[in-house]
């Protein structure tokens, strides 16, 4: 048998080996506290990458709008002192047929400038109306002109309902006919109508002692030449344009030349020209 007292401290032994010195065992489900279990497959610590968090992006930085590219410049032919040029014909010749002024107009022809007094005479001609009438039902623009400049009166009013629609009455000097005086060019304006005076280098000198006191009136220029008509384009500024009577200048400049006499224009003998465009209304 064990005394008593050893007994006791046998027992005293094994309730510390049962409980520990510390308290209650812990879980056997409880993780040592050393350090958490390894996880598996995992990289160890000093090996894993660190995160990276990447920079904002940066702020957009407003931009100057792209400047237009420049313009392509196309160079141009040199202008034209006051505008373009057109095709006229100028005929005394009697003329029966609208289909003649219809052809005029679609070989180019845009004014129709015919001889209003019976020829060598102050006295209207009486075709006058029927082939102004004609031009104008064919699109064509009408003028006017008297061989005699002193028949301008009733050379205007030989154009009876069409008057307002002349583009000029036209003051022809030249060797055989009147000189002009201030007086037949204000009354051409009287009548509502444009003067112009018809003539030429090789005329008004001799006529008119080159006198400059008419350069305010428009020029109907002349200087013919020889021109083939198949190749013709209008140019009221061939051949090249002549000082004379104050005309000519960059203020004076003509706008219109007579460029060949006697053209057979579909059976009708016609004289061609070349006007300003912008001079016709």
């Amino acid at each position: 048998m064990i005394p008593k007292k050893l007994a006791l401290m046998f027992a005293a032994v094994l309730l510390f080996g049962l409980t520990g010195a510390t308290g209650a065992r812990p879980s056997a489900n409880t993780a040592p506290d050393a350090a958490p279990a390894p996880i598996a497959n995992a990289a160890p610590a000093a090996e894993v990458a660190p995160l990276v968090t990447p920079d904002p992006a940066p702020a957009a930085v407003p931009q100057p709008a792209a400047a237009p590219a420049p313009a392509v410049v196309v160079p141009q032919a040199a202008a034209v002192p006051q505008g373009g040029s057109v095709k006229v014909l100028d005929t005394t010749a009697a003329i029966t047929d609208p289909n003649w002024f219809r052809q005029a107009y679609a070989e180019g022809f845009r004014l129709y400038v015919m001889h209003s007094t019976v020829w060598g005479t102050c006295t209207p001609w009486q075709q006058t109306q029927a082939q102004l009438k004609m031009a104008l039902d064919a699109g064509l623009k009408i003028a006017v002109y008297t061989r005699d400049a002193s028949c301008w009166e009733n050379g205007i009013k030989a154009a009876g309902p069409y008057m307002s629609q002349l583009q000029f009455f036209a003051l022809d000097i030249e060797p055989g006919g009147s000189l002009v005086t201030r007086a037949m060019v204000d009354g051409v304006r009287s009548l509502g109508v444009r003067p112009v005076i018809y003539s030429g280098s090789g005329m008004w000198p001799g006529l008119m002692g080159n006198s400059t006191a008419f350069s305010d009136v428009p020029l109907w220029d002349t200087d013919t030449s020889s021109l083939n008509y198949s190749s013709w384009t209008a140019d009221y500024l061939a051949p090249a344009p002549v000082q004379y009577g104050g005309w000519n200048t960059a203020g004076t400049m003509r706008v219109g030349i007579q460029q060949k006499f006697e053209h057979t224009l579909n059976g009708i003998n016609v004289d061609l020209n070349s006007f300003n465009a912008s001079f016709l209304k």
